[in-house]
This record gives C-alpha cells, structure tokens and sequence, in this order.
C-alpha cells in the first residue's frame, strides 16, 4: 500500500474515533478516577458524584434564532387608578364627640412641648427657594422614572447590551484598512556590500468575515525604495492580492455566527430584564408610597389621641376638684398623656426617616422638601383562583421565558464545543497581480499573474482542552434545565403568596373597619360612664388605646391591600407600564414627560 494512501486512512481512523461521545466516555474516566482518589485521601470514604446528560443537547431551527419570542401580557383592566372625584383622606368613621366638648379639630395642636426639637415639618409657607414637591402616587413616579439613579443604571445596561450588537454586525461588513511602514534596512560602514536602504511601505484595502466561516481579504500593496549607498539601485512595486481562507469542518457553520446570535439574544434579555425591572420598580415605588401614607395617617391617630388624651386630664383634674373621682385617676390620666406625647414623638420622627428613604429612591436631594398628598384611588381587586394565576404566570412572566430561551443558549455552546473536537480543514487561496520584478510599478505594461490554492489538516490528535470545554458545556445544559425548574417553582410559590395575601387584606380591611367601628362606640361608653362617676378613667384610657391600635390596623391593612394587587400583576406577569395601560402606564413613561413639567 501506498504511503498517502496509509495516511489517509490512519487520518480517517483518526476522524471516525474522535465522536463527542467517545470524548464525553473519556473525560468521565479520567474525572471519576481523580474523584475516588482524592475522595479516599480526603474523607475516607468515596461518596457519590455524578454529572449525567439527561437534557437533549441537540439544537433545533430556534436554537438559533437571533431575536426569540416575547409573551406580551394582554389588555387587562389597570389595577389601579384616580377617582374622578377627590375623596378626603383620613381615619373611617365620624368625628369623635366628647360631652359638652363638640368636635375635635384635627388641624391645630398645641405640640410647643416637642416643636423645639425639630421633628415637625415647618410652618407657614416655604421660602421661595425652597418650594415644597408635593407628590401624589403617580407624580411620585413621574419623578423616579426621570431621576432615580438605579433606573438609570438599567437604562445603561439596555444600551450596553445593544452596544455589543453594533460590534458584532460591523464584523460581518466590509471593513476598510489601510496601514503605512517604514523599514530601514543598514550594516557596519565595513561592510560595503550590504545594501543600507530605506523603505515605504503602504498597503490599503477591505475585509470581510465570511457568515459560515472564514475570512476575505483584498489589499493593494505600494513600496518605495530609496538606497542610502551606491551598492543599491532605487525601486518601487506595486501589486493587488485578494486573498482568503474557509474552513471545512471546524469552525464552519452556523456556529460561526454565534457570537452575534448571542449578542443579538442577550439584548431581547435585557429588554425584558429592563421591563422586569420597570415593573418591580412601580411596585416598590408605589408600595413605599402606601406605607409613607400609612405613616402620615398615623401622625394624625396620635395628634388626635394626644388630644383626647389632654381633655380626659382636664376632666380628671375637674372630677378630682369636686370629689367625685381619687388623685390616682389624675395621675394615671397625666402619665396616659406623657405616653401619647411620646408616642406622636417617635412617630414624626419615624416618617421624617421615611421620607428621607423615599427621597433616595426617588432620586431626589434629601435637602430638598418633600410632601407626600393623598390620593382617593380605584383599586381593582383581582378575584382568581390560584391555578389560573400560576397559568398567567407561566405564560406572561418574561424572567421565564429568558431561562427557557437560556436552555437553548446552553444547546448551542454544546454544538459549538462538539464542532471544536472535529479536525481542522480550511481551503485557502490567493490571487497576486504584479508588477514585473526590476521594472518600476507606473511603467510596467505586462504585470505578472500569480495564484495559489491549498488544503490544512490538521489532525485532533490533542485535543484535551476542547474535550473538557465540551464536557463542561453538558454540564451547563444541565444546570440551565434545573434553573428553569427552579425559577418555576419560585414563580409558583410567589403568585400563591400573593393570592393568599389578597384574601387576607381584604378580610383584615373589613375586620379593622369592624373594629374602628367597636372601639369608637366603646370610647363613647366609658366617657359616659366617666360623667356619670360609674367607672374610672382606666376604662377611658383603654379605649382610647383600642381605638388607636385599631385606627393603625385599618390604615396598614387598606395599604397592604393596594400593595398587595400591584404585586398580584407583578408576580403574574401582566402588570403593564406601557402608556395605554392607564394612569401607571402613563407616569412611567419618558416620553409622555418631556412635555409636561412634574408638578409640585
């Protein structure tokens, strides 16, 4: 037999031997023996480690697709939005009435004890320069859109992303180039025979990467050449060479064009992260508002609390002159007093920290004032059963549909990692018009014509590390199948909660209003029994103290509600922050902004 004919058939051995799966049996081999060993020294026993394939690692016509699908959430009613007609906000319920008293203002109150300590807002109007913000929930998220630095971070992150796309295009354009020498070329002074020279070289031309593989390149090529001695003649040449280079069997093929189907998916990534967050920022924003709101209300319980609590001294005090009630009544009612001053206290300086929090989300100089208005809202309360929002979830939320596109982004580096272990076999050739050797390029009427062409093997005779690349590309199409798994199940577990947390809030509103209701009639009771001299003012302050605590929880519980329903679309997918989706839609928007101003 033939020498060529032995090393075409060794070569083809070579091929037919080196399949992935016989690479995938090797890497297993030699893994597992390191394992046992080292698990023997280390820990005496040899416990079990596997790293099986059970994900199909073929690829398919979408494992390629440079811009996957995107579940677009469908038209649905706005969760919440404004009442046409502003409502006032404050505690459920009537006025408390005290006997002989009338009402209670809820605006003035006497707080010098506490003004000093700088932990009310300030009164009267602002100074011109400092004008307060006044923001309701949807201006606060006018603002935030516009100047919250995080929002801003994921702007730039969507821009980036898409950055990276312009890169990988222009590769497969015609790029230009032009690149300019200068060589000088001398020997000792003893040395007469050497030519000491000066050369020019300039060379221009395009480029172009070829879609499966490969590169193209045509250049012309210009050198000037300048003798510095009298044993060398001037000179100059010129030629055009188009020149290029396939590859046959690695690195051709689709995989070729995977670092711009990868660009291009990572920006459909980043523009449903972007969405993602777009949304998750409204629920944050919204539901800092509620729990502000919540706050505020309970600055006004405890200024109204303080109040009751000053008449039931006074009347304590009146009750002990005449001698229908002991000093102990005084006392209690007088330390019942200092309680409530403490409590009011604490609590301003509570919503004077939220504020300042909330300022820093919203992107806002904490210099600057602050006021967070009411605003009476239409809260549509989503009733569903939780099999059909986990439904909605697995079909809207687009952070699962990016990990189910993901499993494809691990299919595809499984088949380039199998393309590495094939052989090299690249076709290469060049095509060279030049000027005739010792003739000056502009006088040379007969150029010369040159070409060449060829076939490289290279064998895969080591190919160790494109073995353990494609080993460890398994492994990565594994563990993108369990963390599909896993984001389902986490996606379950979050629409359950917030299904649950929905009931709940309902029912905790209607229980708190119930006890609002109780506690009032109950504080009404014990003030005329107080006047009558039946019980002592214990039973008032008690009441005071229920009311109060009721007041807090109808106020939590309502917020909670609110929340609760932002974070429901959230969860499912199908909270929408687009401008035809309703007043959220419409304050998230950019654009709509520029021509508005944020009010204040």
């Amino acid at each position: 037999m033939k020498p060529g004919k032995k090393l075409l058939i060794l070569s083809l051995s070579l091929i037919a031997g080196c399949s992935p799966a016989a690479y995938q049996r090797s890497a297993d081999l030699q893994v597992n023996d390191i394992l046992q060993d080292r698990e023997q020294t280390t820990l005496d026993y040899r416990p079990e480690v596997q790293a099986a394939t059970t994900v199909n690692p073929n690829t398919t016509k979408r494992t390629y697709e440079r811009i996957p699908a995107t579940p677009i959430a469908p038209p649905t009613t706005a969760p919440i939005e404004p009442l046409p007609a502003v409502a006032p906000y404050g505690p459920l319920g009537p006025e408390i009435y005290w006997q002989n008293a009338g009402p209670i203002d809820r605006n003035p109150v006497d707080l010098n004890a506490i003004q000093n300590q700088g932990l009310l807002l300030p009164m009267g109007p602002p100074a011109p320069n400092q004008l307060a913000h006044r923001f309701d929930l949807f201006a606060c998220l006018q603002y935030a859109v516009q100047n919250s630095r995080a929002y801003q971070n994921q702007m730039e992150d969507l821009y980036l992303a898409a950055l990276d796309v312009t890169l990988e295009r222009h590769l497969f354009d015609l790029r230009p180039f032009a690149q300019q020498s200068l060589n000088y070329t001398g020997a000792k002074p003893d040395n007469v025979d050497y030519q000491s020279a000066l050369a020019a070289t300039t060379s221009v031309g395009v480029r172009q990467k070829l879609p499966y593989g490969g590169e193209i390149v045509a250049k012309a090529l210009t050198t000037f050449v300048q003798t510095l001695t009298d044993h060398a003649a001037d000179g100059d040449s010129a030629q055009l060479v188009l020149s290029g280079s396939i590859p046959l069997l690695r690195g051709a093929g689709m995989i070729n064009l995977d670092p711009l189907i990868s660009a291009e998916r990572d920006v459909v990534y980043q523009v449903r992260a972007f969405e993602d967050y777009r949304r998750s920022f409204t629920v944050d924003i919204a539901s800092r508002y509620f729990r502000i709101l919540t706050q505020q209300q309970g600055v006004v319980n405890r200024k109204l609390n303080l109040q009751n609590t000053r008449m039931l001294t006074e009347r304590s005090q009146a009750l002990f002159a005449s001698g229908k009630s002991p000093y102990l009544d005084v006392q209690r009612a007088l330390q019942n007093q200092l309680s409530a001053e403490s409590d009011l206290v604490n609590s301003l300086a509570a919503y004077a920290n939220a504020i300042d929090d909330f300022k820093q989300s919203l992107g806002m100089p904490i210099e600057d004032q602050l006021d967070i208005v009411a605003v009476a809202l239409d809260v549509n309360i989503p009733h569903t059963t939780e099999e059909d929002a986990v439904s909605l979830a697995y079909q809207y939320r687009l952070a699962l549909k990016t990990a189910s596109d993901k499993i494809d982004d691990a299919r595809r580096d499984v088949d380039i990692a199998k393309n590495l272990l094939l052989p090299s076999l690249d076709l290469t050739g060049q095509a060279n018009l030049a000027n005739q050797p010792n003739s000056p390029a502009l006088n040379s009427l007969n150029p010369v014509e040159t070409y060449s062409a060829g076939l490289t093997l290279d064998l895969p005779i080591d190919r160790v590390a494109e073995r353990n690349a494609y080993r460890r590309s398994l492994i990565s199409l594994e563990r993108s199948q369990r963390s599909f798994i896993s984001l389902k199940d986490t996606i379950t577990t979050q629409v359950r909660d917030t299904i649950r947390g929905i009931r709940s809030a309902e029912l905790n509103v209607a229980i708190q209003r119930r006890g609002i209701e109780l506690a009032e009639r109950r504080l009404d009771n014990s003030s005329l029994l107080l006047k009558q001299g039946k019980v002592g003012n214990r039973e008032v302050v008690d009441a005071q103290t229920s009311l109060l605590s009721a007041q807090d929880a109808y106020e939590q519980a309502r917020g909670l509600l609110q929340i609760r329903v932002l974070e429901f679309m959230r969860d499912t997918g199908t909270l929408r922050v687009d401008p035809a989706a309703g007043a959220i839609g419409r304050a998230m928007d950019r654009h709509l902004q520029r021509s508005t101003s944020i009010p204040r």
